[in-house]
């Protein structure tokens, strides 16, 4: 049996993984926006409206760290490629959401696709249910500090 490693290289270890896997989620979404043909931050807010089912467009400004009025161009380019539409909110028909569409869902399809199945295959096949557990709450911790950093930069400006 090799010797427990101490924590805090566990730790440093875990964040660097993590950092890696952000650098590499970036190249991948340039790779995407490109085939989407999009800019980085119109496919940063698609992620956004999809993740979140639909929300409003100042909703997306404060997800995205954005303006309103840099939103307002992002949707409407989003709206001119087919991607994104804007629709009344249910819960309030004097606002508007944004969702994406099918079309988005189409193209999105064969560029994360292929990645999807293969989370699904060596995340099903290498884990315990306990231990998609633990990594769940392991991201949850780390947005959780992401958000907090986020709002902290946001006061400084």
């Amino acid at each position: 049996m090799s010797p427990r490693r101490p924590k805090s290289e566990l730790v440093n270890e875990l964040v660097s993984e993590f950092r890696i896997s952000g650098n590499q989620d970036s190249a991948f979404d340039n790779l995407a926006a490109e085939g989407l043909g999009v800019n980085r931050t119109d496919l940063h807010c698609l992620n956004i409206i999809e993740n979140s089912g639909g929300l409003t467009a100042g909703e997306l400004a404060a997800e995205a760290g954005l303006t309103t009025g840099a939103v307002t161009g992002v949707v409407d380019r989003l709206e001119k490629v087919g991607y994104a539409r804007r629709v009344p909110d249910p819960a309030d028909r004097r606002r508007v959401k944004v969702e994406v569409t099918p079309k988005f869902y189409s193209r999105a399809d064969r560029i994360w696709g292929p990645m999807k199945a293969d989370w699904d295959a060596a995340l099903e096949g290498g884990f315990t249910s306990e231990e998609l557990e633990r990594i769940t709450e392991f991201l949850r911790a780390t947005n959780e500090i992401g958000r907090r950093h986020l709002d902290r930069l946001r006061r400084m400006k």
